[in-house]
């Protein structure tokens, strides 16, 4: 093997460049890179054929996060045979900024304009989707949130559920029921409903037994007093 062939390995053996193409549908997923200018007798330039991009975890946990066209990547070739290649992703450029220079920031941004992002040093994680984007969460079992104090501002909030609320709720706006509302005193005997202003009713109420707009007294005679209604 003569000098410039073992230069020609030694240079090829790790290499930086650019994603062409992904083929997502393979398996294992593939790309190819340039490299250099092709077209450059002196620049060593190639264009590999179709190679793995390593992955994060690709065991008994695994991450799906290919990668994208002009993508800069380190190119590691066993033995300086690009043939054997495989792809590492993740270097920044100027056309891919990292999306934070803060130290205490974890952050990924995706190409829509989303962000999820954890601050370590105040503790504070956040979700930013781009508009009309959804959140589902899927957990057969229980959903539980444990926390001191928690906000939903919303246009509507629909609840398809027997919704049990253990201690008091405040309603400042206007509050509607539609299929009836039954209730009990509370322990102590305390009463179940108080209101501190008005009613309306547009029909008939019964209070212990006794219509309120069409129950009867026992007459009493004149200037007598009226007797209790009469059930």
């Amino acid at each position: 093997m003569d000098a410039n062939e073992i230069r020609r390995l030694i240079i090829n053996m790790i290499r930086k460049g650019a994603i062409m193409d992904v083929n997502h549908a393979s398996n294992p997923p593939t790309c190819r890179v340039s490299v250099g200018d092709p077209t450059d007798p002196d620049g060593e330039g190639l264009q590999t054929d179709w190679l793995p991009f390593i992955s994060a975890r690709a065991g008994a946990t695994r991450e799906w996060n290919p990668p994208t066209k002009d993508e800069k990547v380190v190119l590691f070739c066993p033995m300086g045979d690009p043939a054997q290649g495989v792809v590492l992703c993740g270097l920044n450029s100027d056309d891919a900024p990292a999306p934070s220079n803060s130290p205490d920031m974890h952050t990924r941004a995706y190409p829509d304009g989303a962000i999820v992002e954890y601050n370590h040093a105040e503790h504070s994680l956040s979700a930013t989707l781009p508009a009309g984007a959804t959140v589902n969460v899927t957990a057969p079992g229980a959903v539980n949130v444990y926390t001191k104090e928690a906000t939903v501002t919303a246009d509507t909030v629909t609840l398809d559920a027997d919704v049990i609320v253990k201690r008091s709720m405040t309603v400042v706006g206007a509050f509607a029921f539609q299929a009836g509302m039954t209730g009990k005193g509370g322990a102590g005997g305390g009463a179940v409903m108080k209101i501190d202003g008005g009613a309306e009713f547009t029909k008939d109420v019964t209070a212990a037994g006794v219509s309120v707009s069409t129950h009867k007294h026992q007459a009493q005679g004149a200037n007598a007093p009226t007797s209790e209604p009469i059930k």
